[in-house]
């Protein structure tokens, strides 16, 4: 994503869900976010940690950092 931070959330549409867009950096968070997303899927509400990666922060104007950009933006 051009913030740099993933989409964690429950998707438009019934019964989808989304885990996608994590940069460079993702492989390594890997694990939590697997924890994060089965608890979003079965509880059908986002766990804590991943509440802020929403689908609709980028059109609400929430970026997660400070910048509003990846690492290379550019490239995306």
């Amino acid at each position: 994503t051009m913030d740099g931070s993933p989409i964690i959330t429950t998707g438009p549409l019934p019964g989808m869900y989304l885990n996608c867009g994590w940069c460079y950096g993702g492989f390594k968070a890997t694990p939590a976010s697997g924890f994060c997303f089965a608890w979003t899927i079965a509880k059908g509400e986002p766990h804590e940690l991943n509440a802020p990666f929403t689908l609709d922060r980028f059109y609400r104007g929430l970026f997660i950092d400070d910048k509003g950009q990846g690492a290379t933006p550019r490239l995306h």
